[in-house]
């Protein structure tokens, strides 16, 4: 993460989003009602934890294929 304003690859595969967010949602629900919380809540906070995963994810999977391009 030396240069955090290199050129990154302006297109992204969002064909899976579906599938992250309502996995994500599903999670946070079943914990939250499980604890006793308010299930939308947990919904919520599942979505937002999944989707920064997925983020990282990707950032790291970048840079690797950004390091890897100059050897």
């Amino acid at each position: 993460m030396k240069n955090l304003f290199k050129k990154q690859n302006a297109e992204m595969d969002f064909s899976s989003l579906s599938t992250i967010l309502t996995s994500g949602a599903a999670a946070g629900m079943a914990i939250a009602n499980h604890m006793g919380k308010n299930p939308q809540i947990g919904g919520l906070i599942g979505v937002g934890l999944s989707l920064l995963v997925t983020g990282l994810m990707t950032a790291l999977e970048d840079e690797i294929s950004y390091d890897d391009s100059k050897n």
